[in-house]
């Protein structure tokens, strides 16, 4: 192997790749709804993830509640326990509504990573639901939590969350067939249960419920008076030339995932559209 494929490896492994790609989809956020990007949040999402996601390795599935801990203090690096540490210090400049929503995020992520004290599996045991939580916490991070600003939810960004969950539900279903025929869990996986075909049918189905949501936040904007001064109040929708690109990208992806994939496929290539999305967006300048 390379020198460059080696460090291209390590970069991947030590989750910063996927760090990025969140990072990329929070930055989106902050541009399609024309707010001025908060660099303490964007460092939060950062570290946060990159925390979050060592931790899951270091955790098997099957440990129980106190082991896992144990496992999470012995097995990852210092400097890991050091940016987690940042990252909680972060949070205490974020106002009330970003605070709440996001204790219910890591209930979500430390319910994925460790089981329950009452000994009930992790969220990651349960196949058919496992996805879900990713999704949600994604979509937590990428588009509730930066546009609590105002603290208080709105139906646009109910509508935001929902299609945004939709995508990245399918954005991780590549992964879900590539460990198919690895993944020994309480409950099977969507493809395991559905198969191949009808995974990929149903990625598809939400691909499509996802893009009607952004036209139909398209359509409210458009149906704003002209005249009236609300801009706080418009919709945000990411629907432009560089999102239809990605939800094809990613359609594209859905349909070439197989169970016999390269290590680069869904670790590199899949987890890399939401970079492609943010450099298409901000520096090639592609809009309607």
């Amino acid at each position: 192997m390379s020198l460059f494929k080696r460090c291209l490896r390590q970069y991947v492994e030590l989750n910063l790749h996927v760090s990025f790609a969140l990072l990329s989809l929070v930055l989106l956020t902050y541009r399609y709804a024309g707010i001025p990007c908060n660099w303490n949040y964007l460092a939060f999402a950062v570290l946060g993830t990159l925390v979050a996601y060592t931790y899951i390795k270091n955790v098997p599935a099957r440990a129980s509640f106190k082991s896992g801990v144990l496992l999470v203090l012995q097995r990852s690096p210092w400097w890991v326990h050091a940016l987690a540490i940042i990252s909680v210090l972060l949070v205490t400049a974020f106002n009330v509504a970003q605070q709440l929503g996001l204790v219910l995020v890591m209930t979500l992520s430390l319910g994925y990573i460790l089981p329950a004290p009452i000994k009930l599996a992790p969220f990651r045991d349960y196949g058919a639901i496992k996805i879900v939580i990713v999704a949600l916490v994604w979509s937590g991070i990428s588009v509730v939590l930066p546009l609590l600003i105002s603290n208080h939810v709105s139906e646009e960004i109910v509508l935001l969350f929902l299609a945004q969950t939709l995508w990245v539900i399918v954005l991780t279903i590549p992964f879900e067939i590539r460990d198919a025929g690895k993944d020994v869990l309480r409950h099977p996986t969507w493809p395991q249960k559905l198969g191949l075909l009808r995974a990929k049918i149903l990625g598809t189905v939400l691909l499509i419920i996802c893009a009607l949501i952004h036209l139909y936040l398209l359509r409210m904007g458009l149906d704003i008076e002209p005249e009236v001064d609300m801009e706080s109040e418009l919709p945000i929708t990411f629907w432009d030339i560089p999102f239809v690109i990605t939800l094809s990208l990613t359609c594209f992806g859905l349909i070439m995932a197989r169970s016999k994939q390269s290590f680069w496929y869904s670790a590199f290539w899949i987890e890399a559209i939401p970079i492609v999305w943010l450099v298409m967006t901000y520096f090639f300048g592609i809009n309607l």
